[in-house]
């Protein structure tokens, strides 16, 4: 396994942002927790140029889900830890490469995570140059409390995955399929995009050693029968040391995703991102985490 190449605490800050309007700074975090069927992501987006943030947070339970999505418009303060709240969600760094704590006060659940660190974070690698910078990912051991509307509270403790990425990002490229799973000892992150017919595949294959980086990554698309939407995968991931990996992967439940759309000036793209169950056949385990899938869909010319 190799290192943690040349990531620094500081890339836990914010950075410089060039000229270009859509330039953000972005942080994801997930969990998972199967025992007690919790599971989830928050994702906060900064666009200084622009003057705006945006603020997600969903969480998955007993075949039902929250979602929070809030775009807040305006100057943001410049303190680092001022700008990641709304005062509904807020996200709080602990220890740079270590830990982070997030915490929803929502007007029905309210959630309080831990999100510790288990395997060193490690560079995404370039990508299709379409959508950061910068970008690395970690695994991590996210554990905490949800309180729902009837007052019961639910402790929770599983595996995740988080990234932090920065640069110019356009979201209508022609498709990305991007996955996360966590296995008692091995975690995968990838991305796979598509731009102008090429195949761009970036991420890594880590554990507490270090990381090595994907080198392939082909994926079959599983979609529902009735409603056409993406809900499993197949996926085969080739490191640059020549090892081998199959996943079959499905949602954990039915509702356990998030689809998101967005029109623009060319047509609308389409997010789905869910949280499922990976099987390995060369692990012989199943694990979980994310998969998600980004579609842009062209307006038709009259």
């Amino acid at each position: 396994m190799k290192g943690t190449s040349q990531l620094t605490e500081s890339d836990e800050y914010a950075h410089t942002a060039d000229e270009k309007p859509d330039w953000r700074e972005s942080y994801y975090f997930n969990w998972v927790d199967l025992d007690t069927g919790i599971s989830g992501f928050s994702t906060i987006g900064l666009l200084p140029n622009t003057k705006k943030r945006e603020f997600v947070f969903a969480l998955f339970y007993d075949n039902e889900r929250e979602v929070y999505f809030q775009e807040p418009e305006g100057p943001f303060s410049d303190d680092f830890s001022e700008s990641l709240t709304d005062g509904t969600l807020t996200y709080k760094l602990v220890e740079p490469l270590k830990e982070w704590h997030i915490i929803y006060n929502g007007d029905k659940i309210k959630a309080a995570i831990v999100w510790p660190a288990r395997f060193p974070a490690y560079d995404f690698g370039s990508g299709s140059g379409t959508s950061w910078a910068g970008h690395f990912e970690q695994s991590g051991a996210p554990h905490g409390t949800i309180e729902f509307p009837d007052g019961k509270i639910v402790k929770f403790k599983g595996y995740g995955e988080r990234d932090k990425s920065w640069g110019s990002r356009n979201w209508h490229i022609e498709s990305w399929f991007a996955l996360h799973a966590q296995f008692d000892d091995v975690s995968i992150g990838l991305r796979r995009d598509e731009v102008k017919g090429a195949i761009h595949s970036s991420g890594g294959i880590s554990n507490a050693a270090g990381h090595e980086s994907i080198k392939s990554v082909d994926v079959a698309t599983e979609t529902h029968q009735e409603f056409g939407i993406p809900v499993g995968a197949k996926t085969r991931i080739v490191g640059t040391d020549g090892s081998v990996y199959n996943l079959r992967s499905k949602l954990i439940t039915p509702k356990s995703f998030v689809r998101f759309a967005r029109e623009f000036p060319g047509g609308t793209t389409e997010l789905y991102e869910g949280m499922a169950i990976h099987t390995c056949k060369e692990l012989e385990n199943t694990g979980t985490g994310l998969i998600e899938w980004l579609f842009t869909h062209p307006e038709k010319k009259k």
